[in-house]
C-alpha cells in the first residue's frame, strides 16, 4: 500500500513538472501572436514574413515528432526534457541578441527544436507512470497548455513589450525554460523497473515496429481534423465578430479571449471526468459530431447575445476533442512500450491539421463566403468523427510492462487501486 501511494505521488510531481515544461515552451512558441504588429514594425518585415515567425513551429513539430520518441529512449526523460529547453533557452538567447530577422527565424527554428521534443515527452511520461484509466486528469491538465500560455501571453504582452519593447515576451520565454530545467533535473525520473506503463526507454524499442500501428494513424487523421476546425476557428473568429457585432477590435479580443480562458478551465474539469468514461473513443465520436455542428454555426451566428452564449458552449468540445485524444493517443501502440511512438504519429496529425487549416479555409471564404468557413468546419469533423470511430486502441496498453524475471509484486505496487 505505502508504495503505491509513494509511486502515485511521484508519478504526479513528475507530470505536473512535465506539463510545466510544456507551459514554458508553449510561452516560446506563442509569443510571435500578441506582438506580432511591433515585430512587424521593428524588423519592417511583411504580414507572411512575420507570419512566417509562428508557422515555422509547425513544420519543426512534424519533422521532430519521430526523433523525440527515440530521444527519449536514447537518453531517458529526464535529459531529454532538458535538452527540449535547452534548445528553447538557447533560441531565446539567440533571438535577444540579434537585430536582423533572418537569425530571428533561425532562432526560431531551434526554439521549435525544443517544443517538438516535450510535445511527445509530456504525454509520453504521463503514460509511463499512469494505467490508460487513470490517465484522463493529467492528460487534461497537459491539454491545456496551450491555451495556458495563450492566457498568460495575452495578459503579460502589453505591460513586458511597453517596458522592455517586443524582447520582453522573449525574456518571459526564456525565464520560465530556465526555471522549469531545474525542475526536471530535480523531480523527474522514470518509473522503477517493472512500474513503468510504457516503457518506451526499452531496448526493444524499434520506430518500424511502432509504425506498423495502423490506429495510430487513425487516430492522427482524428486529431488533424480536430487541429484544422480549432484553427479555422481562431483564425477568422475575430474578422466575422467584427461582421457579426457591433464589437471593436479590442472588445472582440477581449472575448476571444474569455472563449480561452473558460476553455482552459473546461479541459482541467473535462479531464477528471474522463477518469470516469469507459469508453472514451464513443465519447469522441459523439463530440466529432456535436462539434461540427457548433463550428457550422460559428460562422452564422448574428448579433451580440449569441455570440456571448457561443463563447460558454464552443470551448466545451473544443477542450474534450484534444484531451480524449491525448488519452487515448498511448492505447493506438499495438505494445506500451510504443506509446511514444504513437504520441509522435500524433503529434504529426495535429500539426499537420494547423498546417492546412488557415490556408484552406481562408482560401474558401474569400470564394464563397463565412458560410463557407461553417461548412467546411462541418465536413472535416464528420470526417474526424469517422477516423475516430475507425480507431481500434490496443487492450496490450492497459498493463504495466514487467520484466519476465521481476517479481510479480512489482507489477502489482504499480497498479494503484
Amino acid at each position: 500500500m505505502s508504495v503505491t501511494r509513494t509511486t502515485s505521488a511521484k508519478g504526479w510531481a513528475v507530470c505536473l513538472v512535465a506539463i510545466l515544461g510544456g507551459i514554458s515552451l508553449a510561452l516560446v512558441q506563442n509569443k510571435v501572436s500578441p506582438i506580432i504588429t511591433v515585430l512587424m514594425d521593428v524588423f519592417g518585415i511583411s504580414m507572411g514574413t512575420a507570419g512566417l515567425l509562428s508557422t515555422i513551429f509547425t513544420f519543426v513539430g512534424i519533422i521532430m515528432a519521430l526523433p523525440a520518441a527515440m530521444i527519449i529512449k536514447r537518453f531517458g526523460p529526464k535529459k531529454a526534457g532538458v535538452t527540449a529547453l535547452a534548445f528553447a533557452v538557447v533560441g531565446s538567447l539567440i533571438g535577444l541578441a540579434t537585430d536582423n530577422v533572418g537569425v530571428l527565424i533561425v532562432s526560431r527554428v531551434i526554439e521549435g527544436t525544443g517544443i517538438g521534443i516535450i510535445a511527445v515527452l509530456a504525454p509520453t511520461l504521463i503514460s509511463m507512470w499512469f494505467p490508460p484509466e487513470k490517465r484522463g486528469l493529467p492528460m487534461g491538465l497537459w491539454g491545456s497548455w496551450m491555451m495556458v500560455s495563450q492566457t498568460i501571453l495575452f495578459f503579460c504582452a502589453a505591460p513586458l513589450s511597453g517596458a522592455f519593447g517586443w524582447q520582453g515576451m522573449w525574456m518571459l520565454g526564456l525565464v520560465a525554460c530556465v526555471l522549469t530545467a531545474v525542475l526536471f533535473l530535480v523531480f523527474v525520473d522514470s518509473p522503477a523497473p517493472g512500474e513503468s506503463f510504457a516503457d518506451v526507454e526499452s531496448s526493444e524499442v524499434s520506430i518500424r515496429e511502432g509504425l506498423k500501428s495502423r490506429a495510430s494513424f487513425t487516430l492522427a487523421i482524428a486529431a488533424a481534423c480536430f487541429t484544422f476546425c480549432s484553427f479555422t476557428f481562431v483564425s477568422w473568429v475575430s474578422a466575422y465578430w467584427g461582421v457579426a457585432t457591433s464589437w471593436s477590435s479590442e472588445e472582440i479580443g477581449r472575448w476571444v479571449a474569455i472563449l480561452y480562458l473558460v476553455e482552459m478551465v473546461y479541459a482541467w474539469i473535462i479531464g477528471g471526468i474522463l477518469n470516469r468514461v469507459k469508453n472514451r473513443k464513443r465519447l469522441g465520436v459523439a463530440s466529432f459530431f456535436a462539434y461540427g455542428l457548433i463550428g457550422l454555426a460559428a460562422f452564422l451566428i448574428t448579433g451580440e447575445p449569441l455570440v456571448v452564449a457561443f463563447v460558454f458552449v464552443f470551448p466545451i468540445f473544443d477542450a474534450l476533442i484534444p484531451c480524449i485524444c491525448w488519452t487515448i493517443g498511448p492505447e493506438t501502440a499495438s505494445k506500451p512500450m510504443y506509446a511514444g511512438i504513437a504520441l509522435g504519429v500524433l503529434n504529426i496529425g495535429l500539426n499537420t491539421g494547423t498546417l492546412l487549416s488557415a490556408p484552406v479555409s481562408g482560401a474558401l471564404v474569400e470564394s464563397f463566403g463565412w458560410p463557407a468557413a461553417g461548412a467546411c468546419f462541418l465536413v472535416v469533423a464528420l470526417v474526424g468523427a469517422a477516423a475516430m470511430a475507425a480507431t481500434k486502441l490496443s487492450s496490450a496498453a492497459s498493463s504495466p510492462e514487467t520484466p519476465d524475471d521481476a517479481p510479480a509484486c512489482a507489477a502489482g505496487a504499480a497498479n494503484p487501486s
